[in-house]
This record gives structure tokens, sequence and C-alpha cells, in this order.
């Protein structure tokens, strides 16, 4: 991910807002480390939960507060409603982009003047540029009309997309609609009918959007429907995380959007690191150390569910059974929490490793399968580290992700968030099989190594205070 050293200038404050989900979150905390690590002064207006991780970047934590402060470890654990769990997944997300989106705007909204109202204070001649995650949805009355007080300048924005690109396009069906890419004439004529049909069934989430724009003091509302990309297109700059090799080639990207690069990966290999707390690490390693086609070096697996879907049974278990004989294989278990343990749900076999919580980025340097549920992070993560995957991704993005796995070559999409144990097993051994997998990860990974985030967020704000 390239050099950080610290570069010296005046700064304007830099103030970086976030929706509070992990999966959002987490980029965001790499991105404020950055800036921080050259000399950028930066504020992070961010959940409670978070606060620790926040303030070890260097940044000054502000808090989210009311509906906006979101522990999204507590919301899945105790859902909002008694049948949450039982709902097919485009129930769950109606409920989860209303609560988590929609209601917790004026909130937002109010913490975010609270901030550049205080930064104003602190230094009333000095600028705020704001680095808004794209579903921080308290940016939007100051987009749409609504005053951020007297003597409070309107600052640049600069969009940053945790995500696939959720931005409407003629090349594209509306947001996790499950229908292939197609550019073609009869392509394009099917995904304006798609689009037709998403601009009714949304109109209840367009009209709650505007409401709470105008309960906010906003002038007008968005104009276009829910999910469209009015979030994107009101900020200065879009920069986009990723790597081009894993997006489709729509025609009609907007002009202010640019591929940003990961910020998962090792940022510097000269950095020393400690070895993560697990007794069976060194055997990792050791694997790791022998010579390619070393009769006793073992293939590894690291299968993981993300923070959210954390139930062992969607893929984790079916992972380690799907394996359980396979002597030449190491399977690594991340459960996703702090102090979680699979035997409460299990009997461990023998040549399966298990971690509570373990950073992606040291496990995959010795991975030669990454099997997920397709989350944007845990995709870029494989990339980062050239590694090819197996997807079980259902709901939201993780839909829209597993796609993308299966079109861009890295990796087998299962098609299921619950895949069988010999679904499971095939993908896999294809993985393992062949090579066009890991020829294709390569690639990316080549486009991720050309690409450094950091210089492209720094450069971005550099054009709004460059003369």
């Amino acid at each position: 991910m390239g050099d950080m050293t610290p570069i010296a200038r005046p700064c304007p404050f830099v103030l970086i807002v976030s929706h509070s989900l992990s999966g959002h979150l987490h980029p965001m905390i790499r991105i404020s480390a950055g800036l921080s690590h050259r000399n950028w002064p930066v504020s992070f207006l961010g959940p409670t939960a978070h606060r620790s991780r926040i303030e070890s970047t260097g940044a000054q934590f502000f808090p989210l507060t009311g509906k906006a402060d979101l522990d999204d470890k507590r919301y899945y654990e105790d859902p909002p409603t008694a049948e949450y769990n039982s709902l097919h997944w485009v129930e769950r997300g109606k409920i989860d982009l209303r609560i988590q989106l929609l209601e917790s705007l004026p909130d937002q909204w109010a913490d975010f003047k609270r901030v550049l109202r205080t930064l104003h204070e602190r230094d009333p001649a000095r600028r705020v540029l704001v680095i808004s995650e794209a579903f921080f949805m308290g940016v939007l009355p100051m987009k749409y009309g609504a005053s951020l007080g007297e003597d409070i300048e309107v600052p640049k924005t600069i969009c940053i997309s945790v995500t696939v690109p959720v931005l409407r396009s003629v090349d594209l069906p509306p947001f996790a609609w499950p229908l292939p890419f197609d550019q073609s004439p009869a392509g394009r004529e099917r995904n304006a009918r798609m689009w037709e049909k998403w601009t009714e069934r949304a109109r209840p989430f367009t009209e709650l959007l505007d409401s709470q724009l105008f309960a906010c003091s906003a002038s007008r509302g968005v104009g276009e429907p829910f999910l469209a990309g009015a979030n994107y297109r009101c900020h200065d700059a879009i920069l986009q995380l990723g790597v081009p090799g894993f997006e489709y080639p729509r025609s009609d990207f907007p002009a202010n959007f640019k591929f940003a690069g990961l910020v998962q990966g090792v940022p510097n290999k000269s950095t020393t690191t400690t070895d993560p707390d697990f007794e069976w690490w060194s055997e990792l390693k050791a694997n790791s150390e022998l010579a390619v086609g070393h009769p006793k070096q073992k293939k590894v697996v690291v299968v993981a569910q993300g923070t959210v879907e954390i139930n062992p049974n969607d893929l984790i278990i079916p992972t380690i059974k799907a394996l359980a004989d396979r002597e030449d294989v190491l399977v690594v278990a991340i459960l996703g929490w702090k102090d979680a343990k699979l035997s409460d749900f299990v009997k461990v076999p023998s040549n399966a490793r298990i971690a509570d919580y373990l950073s992606y980025d040291a496990v995959l340097e010795h991975a030669d399968v990454w099997a997920h549920n397709a989350g944007f992070g845990a995709v870029n993560h494989g990339i980062a580290h050239g590694v090819p995957m197996v997807v079980a991704g259902e709901g939201m993005d993780k839909t829209e992700n597993s796609r993308r796995v299966a079109w861009s070559g890295i990796g087998v999409d299962l098609g299921s968030a619950k895949p069988s144990i010999d679904d499971v097993r095939r993908g896999i051994e294809s993985v393992l099989q062949d090579e066009r997998y890991s020829l294709r990860v390569e690639v990316l990974k080549k486009q991720s190594q050309e690409i450094n985030c950091f210089d492209v967020v720094d450069e971005e704000l550099l054009k709004f205070i460059e003369p």
C-alpha cells in the first residue's frame, strides 16, 4: 500500500464521518490512521462502541448520539423485531435500511452540525474538509439546502464508497437485484424496466428520506428513488475503495468518480508486527516456509463470516466438516468476536485451528483459499493478498459482491448464505484445482498495488486547499 512518509503542511481540519456498522467503519478507521500519519489534523464522528479504535488512529473522537450511535453487535444480537431472524433477507434489509439509514438521519445531522460548530469555535479562520462514508446520511441536509448555522462555512466533501458503488446506471439493474451484468441494448432495456419497478417499490423509503430531510430544514428532497446514488453524487468527489477489475465496466460513472485502491493489506512491509497469540500460529508459519511442492506442505483454507452473520452453522461449520478428512489441508476458522468458542457448536476436527478474533491481513499471508460470506471488506482482503475465494453471501451488498467474485474470475460463488457441506467441498476443490482463479486474483492484486489509497485521499484533500 505504499510509502506513508509524513508530509509537513499547514492543514485545515479534516472531519471523517461514518455510518456505524463495522463493515463501513473499519475502512474509515484505516483512512483516519493514514491521514493522521501524514500530519492531517483528523477529527472523527463515530459510534461510542468504537471510540478506543478511532482514538488509536490519532484522531480526535466525537460521539454520535441517539439513534445514530448504533452498536451493530448489540443490534444483531438483540434485533429490532422478534421475528427479525426468521425473515427473508430482503425483509431484514428493509428493516435495516429504515432504522440504520433513515431513522438515524436527524441525529446524525445534529451531531454533524455540533462538531462543525466545535471546530469553528476552536479556530474560526481554519477551514474544515469532510470525508464522508457514502452511507452517512447525516450530511444530506446540508447538501439539500439546510443551514449549518451562522458563520459556519459549507465544507467541501469527499465521499468514500466502502461497498460496491450504489449508483444508478443504464448498464445495471437496481442494487441487489439478482440479474446478470448486461450492457447490450436488450440488457439496458431490461435494466430500465427494473428501475421503473424499483422506483415504485422504493417509494416508502424515498418519501421517508425526503421527510427526514425536510424535518432537518432542507429546502428540497433528493428528487430520485432511494438507493439511486444521491448520497454519492451530492459530494464534491467520489472515491471508490477497490480496484477496477472487480467492478462492472459501466459506461456512466460520474465525472468525479475515481477508484481509490484498497485499505486492506499490510501498510508497510518494514513495519514489525507481533504474531497473533495462538499456540498453533507457529505451525501455520512453518507450513508457509516449506518450499512450494514440499510433500509435507498443506493447503491452508481460511474461513470467516465477518462480524454480522456470526452463526457458525452458516459457513464455518460446513467448511470444517467438508474438509475434516483432508490430511493435506489445514482449516483456520475465524469466529468474528473476542472470546467466541466453536466448541460450543461442534467437535473440532484435528485439522482445524480456531481463532475467536484474528486479523485477516495476518492470516491471509498464509492462505491458499479464502472462504467467507462476501462482505466487501473480506473480498478486498483476499484481493490485497492474492488469495482466491469461495463466497457464500446473501443480502444487501453481499449478493452484489458474490456475483462480482464469479464475474471477475477470482473465485466461486456458492449462491447461498447457508451452503451444504457438499457445495462447500466442491467450491473449495474447484479453487484448489483450477489455477485460473489464483492467476486472476493476482491480476487484481497487482491493480491494488498500483493504486495507493492514502495517496489518492491525500491528493483529493490537497485539491481543495491549493490556490
